[in-house]
């Protein structure tokens, strides 16, 4: 009883707060896995429509690689974004069957990774085109082509209208993740864009004269070839995609 007459208060158990808590915290936890589950979710079939849909595959194309013809033989094969990360697209010399791409590539193949400029990916990247550091660990091809470089046949820039665009051709093994490994060239490329945005590409092709030395191979016409480089990459806007 309090000291007037009326019945005393029951003070609240700090139990019952500790319990309210906890269940919010449970709530909110629920509601975090449930929001990521369903991330994921929209983000497989996101990746597997820009793999399987044609008319998808190829608009995702053209957003984050715009174009107004592909080069001759060369075929829209996936496309995919991680949102407010990165998109990438890769082109391959296999036509499509049906609505499923074929996987991997017979002799040629263009992948195009557009990055935020995240922990001077960008520099590191100019770095090591131009000769000045070693690749990257964090490298973004090794996760779609696994490349082993052997020797360098050449590396410089080209222009296209006022851009410059960094390249570095090698020669190596050459292979999509879990297709087979072959000897080619891989020629990389990367854009001067006025953006911060780090565009980035890989152009694999054939080595005519893997027996030769470079020093005396021909490689014209080849990803190794500047002018080849330079025609082929005319056939794209290198820094007018998605940002």
């Amino acid at each position: 009883m309090e000291a007037d007459g009326r019945p005393s208060k029951k003070s609240s158990s700090p139990w019952l707060y500790v319990g309210l808590g906890c269940g919010a915290a449970v709530l909110l936890g629920l509601f975090a896995i449930s929001g990521f589950t369903y991330f994921m979710y929209r983000q497989g079939k996101n990746f597997a429509e820009g793999f399987k849909n044609p008319k998808v595959r190829e608009q995702r194309t053209r957003e984050i690689l715009p174009y107004k013809e592909l080069p001759a033989g060369y075929y829209p094969a996936g496309a995919f974004s991680v949102p407010l990360l990165m998109d990438f697209t890769v082109l391959s010399d296999r036509p499509p069957t049906g609505d499923r791409p074929e996987q991997g590539f017979d002799q040629r193949t263009f992948v195009f990774m557009n990055m935020r400029h995240l922990r001077n990916n960008r520099e590191k990247m100019e770095r090591f085109l131009r000769g000045e550091a070693p690749a990257p660990e964090d490298s973004s091809w090794k996760s779609n082509v696994n490349f082993k470089p052997k020797e360098l046949i050449g590396r410089g820039t080209i222009k296209l209208g006022d851009m410059a665009v960094l390249y570095a051709a090698n020669r190596g093994e050459v292979s999509h993740k879990g297709g087979e490994t072959r000897e080619g060239i891989v020629t990389m490329v990367l854009p001067e864009c006025p953006d911060d945005r780090l565009r980035f590409g890989l152009w694999v092709g054939p080595d005519p004269q893997a027996a030769t030395p470079v020093a005396a191979a021909n490689y014209s016409g080849t990803p190794a070839d500047p002018q080849a480089i330079r025609d082929f990459l005319d056939h794209f806007q290198l820094c007018g995609g998605k940002n």
